[in-house]
């Protein structure tokens, strides 16, 4: 037999009852004018305004919550960060980062394009055609390169700053005969791997003429020193960096580093395989220096007849050593088999007219670490060399020095250009900032405080001291540019270096700004 189902109690609360409220309770939680409010409403508003002052305060305590903060110091007002910026000029934002986008994915095709090796079967070799001087230059002929824009202009102390440099590149455009135009390029880890100068010395020589490699130490340092256009086989060397202060006698040569041997050390340079250029020599100089200790250096050509060198002097003495060969592709090989060898490096040239231009990385370097080096020494290196321009692009590792030392640092920026120019007849000179760094912050890539101030420190001495100065920062877009770069991934993910694209676009814009100020130099006659 089924139960009866029960029915509901009116009087006992259950499942099925819907309590009305008091009207006489009600009155008592509502407002003053009698308007109702739920109970538990004060303690639930209680309850959400102290969750989000929690909030708040972990948004400034945790850093991976500082997107979140609602008020920054670069914010005009509160939640300008979440909020102000698509409210005020939001679309203008959107709109110029488009802009500059468009404008470095055009640099972007042109700095990064390919030179496969039928390019470099159809370079022509320019010969030498011995224009007379007495004439004077012919007019200047347009490039194709001059169509392009310039991101970023030099700045000049004077509009004759680059002349002495500028007039010897006319002299090689013209094909005056041995016309070499030579640039010694020092830098940081910005162009550790040679994608910078690569990228200069093959815009430079594609228009000028292929003077040949230049300068390559005569083994690696680091593992990031990669030089383009080069083949290179090194041995077992032992190195002195110029960074670690480990030579009391200052002798670091050319490049800034010196290697060592006890014997049983080999290496081979020779003329690139593949590419456009380096594919020819016709003169190596070997950069060593003779002391008590010194032991024969074994040298040989395409694995001829070697040749022996004495590496012993009574004291420290740089000596070098010219190996003359037809022009075509070429290795050269030394070997210390006994003793002590010490050696800086080899040049691979070319009789021109061409444009050589060396690149002289020193990774890790802080401008002032650049000073280890002995002055008459140094000099003299740079004297047998006969730059027509000096390049100078340090900054990054000095982005890390505190404010208090900033005075220091201008006064060692100012000693670099000294030391290096000489003082009797500077040569001509150029000034690159460091590239932009970045960090992250409220959510978003912003310049390091330290651009800033270091650019303009740089900026002033080089002005100062007679050199033209590039603004790399600027020419990458200004401040905050940088996030751009990274969204394009021309900047590394440690907002610090350049990536290979990267530095390739970084040559080329100097590659602009160089051309852009030879053009004013020929039309001013």
């Amino acid at each position: 037999m089924t139960p009866p189902e029960p029915t509901p109690d009116a009087h006992a609360p259950g499942l099925l009852d819907i309590e009305e409220p008091d009207a006489e309770h009600v009155a008592l939680v509502g407002s003053d004018d009698g308007t109702a409010v739920a109970p538990g409403t004060f303690k639930k508003v209680g309850t959400g305004i102290a969750t989000l002052l929690a909030m708040i305060v972990v948004s400034y305590v945790v850093p991976a919550a500082e997107w979140t903060r609602p008020w920054t110091s670069e914010d005009p007002v509160l939640f300008w960060n979440l909020i102000g910026r698509e409210l005020m000029g939001g679309d203008a934002e959107v709109k110029a980062q488009e802009e500059q986008l468009a404008a470095m994915d055009a640099i972007t095709e042109i700095a990064t394009q390919v030179e496969d090796d039928d390019v470099a079967e159809a370079l022509p070799d320019r010969m030498a055609v011995d224009v007379p001087t007495a004439g004077g230059l012919p007019p200047y002929e347009a490039h194709p390169d001059d169509d392009e824009d310039v991101p970023r202009a030099l700045e000049l102390p004077s509009p004759e700053a680059l002349d002495g440099f500028y007039a010897q590149l006319a002299e090689t455009q013209a094909g005056f005969d041995g016309a070499v135009t030579r640039v010694s390029h020092w830098g940081d880890s910005v162009i550790a791997g040679d994608h910078v100068t690569s990228a200069l010395r093959t815009r430079m020589q594609r228009r000028f003429g292929d003077a040949g490699h230049g300068w390559h130490l005569i083994s690696t340092p680091t593992l990031s020193y990669r030089h383009r256009g080069v083949r290179f086989k090194k041995g077992d060397w032992a190195n002195c960096y110029i960074i670690n202060s480990c030579r009391k006698d200052g002798h670091y040569g050319y490049g800034g580093t010196v290697f060592t041997s006890k014997g049983g050390s080999k290496v081979t340079l020779g003329t690139a395989r593949k590419g456009a250029l380096g594919r020819k020599v016709s003169r190596f100089e070997l950069w060593y220096a003779a002391e008590p200790r010194g032991g024969p250096l074994k040298v040989s050509i395409d694995g001829g007849e070697t040749q022996t060198l004495d590496g012993r002097a009574e004291e420290l003495t740089d000596r070098y050593e010219v190996f003359e060969v037809p022009d075509g592709p070429h290795d050269l090989t030394v070997r210390v088999n006994q003793g002590r060898g010490r050696l800086y490096g080899v040049v691979l040239e070319r009789d021109g007219p061409g444009v050589v231009w060396d690149g002289l990385s020193n990774l890790g370097a802080f401008t002032g670490r650049m000073l280890k080096a002995d002055p008459e020494h140094m000099l003299a290196q740079i004297d047998r060399r006969d730059p027509h321009l000096l390049v100078f692009q340090f900054g990054g590792n000095d982005l890390i020095m505190k404010a208090s030392k900033y005075g220091l640092l201008e006064r060692q920026t100012r000693d670099l250009l000294r030391l290096y120019r000489g003082t009797d007849s500077p040569r001509a000179c150029l000034v690159i900032s460091p590239v932009d760094h970045g960090e992250r912050k409220a959510g978003r890539i912003v310049s390091v405080d330290a651009m800033a101030p270091v650019t303009e420190l740089q900026r002033k001495v080089a002005l100062e001291e007679g050199c033209a100065f590039f603004d790399t920062q600027a020419a990458m877009g200004g401040p905050g540019a940088i996030a751009l770069w990274r969204q394009r991934n021309l900047m590394s993910a440690d907002l610090a270096h350049l990536s290979e694209e990267g530095q390739k676009v970084m040559g080329h814009m100097i590659y602009l700004a160089l051309m852009q100020g030879y053009r004013a130099y020929r039309e001013r006659g």
